[in-house]
């Protein structure tokens, strides 16, 4: 005895089979974000802390490198101003070096979900596969 489905068990196992793909396809994007997005906010507190003390130690830095200048420059009346415009020269070379840096790190680095594109193009070969076969 032969039995056929009827169109309409078709449709809604086809449906039921769609339903659970999306679903599986929107759990691993939503597990990939919230990986993400965990290892963010466990760094941000001390990403701060260290920006607050790099700038407080950049600061001081700064104004001893001038004071050492000045020292220098002691006899002219220019002294704090030739002191000054050489440790900005240094800072601007120095940051523009670290910005090029950075940029080039973040064009270098992916923030789409890898895994979760990596499961959609098997599920398009694969769809292609059924089709052929089809």
């Amino acid at each position: 005895m032969h039995t056929e489905k009827s169109i309409a068990t078709i449709l809604t196992e086809t449906k039921e089979e769609l339903v659970r793909f999306v679903t599986t396809r929107v759990n691993i994007l939503k597990t990939e974000i919230d990986e993400k997005v965990s290892r963010m906010k466990a760094v941000i507190p001390m990403a701060v802390a260290a920006v607050v003390l790099l700038l407080s130690g950049w600061i001081t830095l700064n104004f001893a490198l001038m004071a050492l200048l000045h020292g220098l420059f002691m006899p002219s009346v220019y002294a704090w101003l030739w002191a000054s415009l050489i440790v900005a020269g240094l800072y601007l070379v120095l940051g523009i070096g670290a910005g090029m840096f950075v940029l080039n790190t973040l064009k270098a680095t992916s923030w789409a979900p890898k895994r979760t594109l990596t499961v959609l193009k098997q599920d398009q070969v694969w769809l292609q596969n059924e089709a052929r076969t089809a």
